[in-house]
């Protein structure tokens, strides 16, 4: 159930809180994410807007949801992987009515996402919604 996904993040980053371990944490699912995503699949189509770094999001499958991230900064590449995490295999109704505030709020991540990383975060749920 993806509730159960949402709690299983924010449980796994707040047991990480102590000296920054969430970052890291982020940074290394970043690295994992970087290394699965074809350098073809970096095109116009899949680039998500609004993203301060250079960040991709493929739809391999519209229902159920099978997406595949990256980004050029291995933290937002860290947060998308989380919506691979999240979503893939999911039904397409499951993020219809979801914004990316209530994804950051329910995986625990508020307060730590700035502004323009938020910004790229919706986009890439939007797009995931298209």
């Amino acid at each position: 159930m993806i509730t159960d996904k949402f709690k299983d993040i924010k449980d796994t980053l707040e047991s990480l809180k102590v000296g920054n371990m969430g970052l890291h944490y982020l940074v290394d699912l970043g690295k994992e994410s970087q290394e699965n995503y074809p350098e073809e699949d970096r095109t116009e189509e899949n680039f998500i807007h609004g993203c301060t770094s250079y960040a991709w999001i493929k739809m391999e499958n519209k229902d159920p949801i099978q997406i595949n991230t990256v980004s050029d900064s291995v933290i937002v590449s860290g947060l998308l992987y989380l919506l691979e995490s999240v979503f893939n295999g999911e039904p397409k109704s499951t993020i219809k009515d979801l914004d990316g505030q209530d994804i950051i709020n329910d995986m625990g991540l508020d307060g730590h996402i700035t502004s323009q990383r938020l910004k790229g975060f919706a986009e890439a749920i939007r797009m995931m919604k298209e």
